[in-house]
């Protein structure tokens, strides 16, 4: 059942809770093709990625931004302090991908299919959605990670942390999806990433696609952006706009 509450139209999004969730929702000019979920990224807040779904839904999809945990309108967090990211991060990425199932499980009614979109901390949540959520048909993953293992061991080893304890890589690896995926059923997913980033280095996933590498290319891609940080570019918005015409009625 949706649950959408305190609707106001301001300009071309409308403000509402979906699951008590606070989100933004920008509407295409014509019946919706399908619905899309777009997730920011750390320290950042719904409200800033209107103008990226301001362009998906000139694509023709409805685009439903929801804001994470402890972002935006949700509270805050001191997000550059380094002891704060690392003992938040996980907590934001796995209540993130638990409110993706409560959405979906709101919306699946009333909007049929539904891709997911993630730039960043949100392409861990729509890497972890998709994994876990059987009727996400097509997700796209933008400067995120699909390897938290992988992830998680390079971080602590670039800040000189001690690994993983068994108990941790346990849980963690319970969430992973490098553990859970998978490509049944039509199932789709792209990654987009830039060769240089130095927020979210490109190596675990490159790590996934090869753990991966019997995945036929139509269910599992990764495009890679020579010279480009951790930022969205042109390139990657045609990447996704191709990838969600290609799913978006099956």
């Amino acid at each position: 059942m949706v649950n959408m509450l305190k609707e106001i139209t301001m300009h071309n999004y409308i403000k509402c809770t979906i699951s008590n969730i606070p989100s933004l929702i920008v509407n295409p000019p014509e019946i919706p093709k399908a619905s899309v979920l777009l997730y920011h990224g750390w320290a950042s807040k719904n409200e800033n990625y209107l103008f990226f779904a301001s362009l998906i839904s000139s694509w023709g999809f409805k685009v439903i931004i929801p804001e994470l945990p402890y972002h935006g309108v949700r509270g805050s967090l001191n997000y550059f302090d380094t002891k704060v990211l690392q003992e938040n991060f996980w907590n934001v990425v796995l209540q993130g991908v638990k409110e993706v199932e409560e959405i979906v499980s709101a919306l699946t009614e009333s909007d049929g299919n539904i891709s997911i979109i993630g730039h960043s901390t949100g392409g861990f949540i729509a890497g972890g959605a998709f994994s876990n959520i059987s009727c996400l048909q097509s997700a796209i993953v933008i400067n995120g990670s699909c390897a938290w293992i992988k992830f998680e061991d390079m971080y602590r080893e670039k800040d000189g942390r001690p690994p993983l304890t068994d108990t941790e890589r346990l849980f963690l690896k319970e969430h992973d999806p490098l553990s859970k995926v998978s490509f049944g059923n039509r199932k789709a997913l792209l990654l987009l990433h830039g060769k240089e980033d130095r927020i979210i280095p490109i190596d675990s996933q490159r790590y996934f696609m090869n753990e991966k590498s019997k995945v036929p290319e139509e269910h599992l891609k990764l495009v890679e952006y020579s010279g480009v940080n951790h930022q969205i570019t042109l390139g990657m918005l045609e990447s996704s706009k191709e990838w969600l015409g290609k799913f978006k009625l099956h």
